[in-house]
């Protein structure tokens, strides 16, 4: 591989230019996530861009801080690329930022570590409550897996008469002197039928 040379610098926005072929398309609703982001932590991350100040990675984060008026940007200038390594490089940045998987379970539990802070640019205030709403109903749920509510106590009931057998017309018991022994059960955890040992 050939020597680049890579120097950071701040450059006056109005300097910089879109590539004429821009792999990527961004739509107003990026844009104004960008310029969320912008508003809440200012620029965090360096546009790439080459000798004559071509936007090699970043054009959208440009965009949004044009909307947003800023006047200098923080600029990564690498020089010694030839015209087909910009071009891949403009590619891979754009694609290789797509191919990573969100992963739903840390997703899910920073959301409830947040506790309701959801003002997170890129994602749905809305939504983020109702996942939030849903993992808490699921916690709810496993928490109370296999207790006997008021609700639940009939369709046990009724599960316990269908294992018991059909009961007998009421009549005069005989009396003994040998009681008879006390059955046993134990109540289903899965389906809260009674199950008689």
């Amino acid at each position: 591989m050939k020597q680049l040379k890579k120097e950071r610098k701040d450059l006056d926005i109005t300097l910089l230019k879109t590539p004429e072929h821009n792999t990527r398309i961004h739509p107003e609703k990026q844009i104004n996530e960008i310029r969320r982001t912008l508003r809440k932590w200012g620029q965090y991350k360096n546009v790439v861009v080459d000798e004559k100040n071509v936007i090699l990675a970043g054009n959208g984060l440009v965009e949004a801080m044009r909307a947003e008026g800023f006047n200098t940007v923080e600029t990564l200038v690498i020089t010694g690329l030839s015209k087909n390594e910009k071009t891949k490089l403009m590619m891979a940045d754009n694609k290789t930022a797509g191919l990573g998987i969100d992963n739903l379970n840390n997703i899910e539990y920073l959301i409830q570590e947040l506790a309701g802070d959801f003002d997170i640019p890129g994602f749905d205030d809305e939504v983020l409550k109702s996942i939030n709403a849903a993992s808490e109903e699921i916690s709810q749920a496993l928490d109370d897996y296999g207790k006997a509510t008021e609700e639940n106590l009939e369709g046990i009931e009724a599960h316990a008469e269908v294992n018991e057998g059909p009961r007998e017309p009421d009549t005069p018991e005989e009396t003994t002197d040998e009681a008879e022994p006390e059955r046993k059960s134990i109540i289903c955890p899965e389906c809260g039928a009674t199950v008689w040992l």
